[in-house]
């Protein structure tokens, strides 16, 4: 919907664009002749001021679509950064704008900050789903996970690689728990629907154990070993965007492993294997094409 001047929420009028505009052959594909000429689009992230990889790849991400030659413009604004949500909006030429959430969840930053950020901007704007909630999430994250079954990367003696990837010491999904490691806000449901969705997803491939646990709510990450199964491996794949300062830092912290590279550790007598997280600028790239080419506009917002 959009929002209009009078603070009435009005319906949105799609743009219909024809086969020979649009096509999907496995990945979005654009006629060279038909682009958003008169539209920017925005990538709308948290940011950080501890951590300043943590926009890296919202950054990147940005540039790779404005080589695309598909909007006027692309651009990444922040909360906790510059360019901020207003200052993003300096200089640009295009009559409108998408705003594509970088969040996992549709939670209180979406629902809350991005929505009041955006209320009232130069040009009319569009806010669409945040990137977790599309359908591809899940695959990627079950490609995470299956990654981290079949490698090990950490320096550990020959003896226990072989025990580990030959024989009846194999790590096997049956005797595996499986934990997703999430923000969680007691200021919003939706952080932790959408992690407990995803987890109940991820059970589906037949892990020992499959659960989410949160940094602000309950079961906490600093809890993880009451969590998990008693005994056997633990898997944990970070329910945060690529290079922000929870999945690099502060998960590992809590789980006492040293950095948050993917890879196997032990702790406490137990092997952990960290995943990687999502959001690398290659697969945000074409997420982000399909979600326009599907036209998905969750909130809008207009001055």
């Amino acid at each position: 919907m959009w929002k209009g001047a009078g603070g009435r929420w009005k319906n949105v009028v799609k743009v219909n664009l024809n086969v020979n505009e649009v096509r999907f052959l496995g990945c979005l594909r654009y006629n060279k002749s038909v682009k958003f000429k008169e539209t920017a689009l925005i990538l709308a992230g948290h940011g950080s001021t501890k951590n300043r990889d943590s926009s890296r790849h919202t950054r990147e991400t940005a540039r790779r679509l404005h080589k695309r030659g598909i909007f006027k413009e692309v651009r990444a604004g922040f909360w906790k950064e510059s360019p901020s949500f207003q200052e993003v909006f300096r200089g640009l030429e295009a009559k409108e704008a998408i705003v594509v959430p970088w969040f996992l969840t549709r939670g209180y930053f979406v629902e809350k900050v991005l929505s009041e950020q955006f209320s009232a901007t130069p040009i009319p704007c569009r806010i669409m789903e945040p990137l977790g909630s599309r359908p591809e999430v899940p695959q990627l994250m079950k490609k995470r996970a299956e990654k981290l079954q079949t490698r090990i990367r950490m320096r550990i003696r020959i003896k226990e690689i072989i025990d580990l990837l030959t024989g009846k010491h194999r790590i096997k999904r049956e005797e595996t728990s499986l934990l997703l490691a999430s923000h969680g806000t007691p200021l919003h449901k939706g952080s932790r629907v959408a992690a407990d969705t995803l987890a109940e997803e991820l059970a589906k491939d037949g892990y020992r154990l499959t659960r989410a646990m949160f940094l602000e709510e309950e079961p906490k990450i600093a809890d993880w070993r009451q969590v998990a199964a008693p005994e056997g491996p633990v898997m944990v794949l970070p329910h945060f965007l690529a290079g922000g300062l929870h999945g690099s830092e502060d998960v590992p912290g809590l789980l006492g492993i040293p950095h948050g590279r993917e890879g196997w550790h032990r702790v406490d007598g137990r092997w952990i294997g960290y995943g990687a997280p999502i959001g690398m600028p290659e697969e945000m790239e074409e997420l982000i094409l399909k979600m326009v080419g599907e036209e998905r506009w969750e909130i809008g917002v207009s001055r």
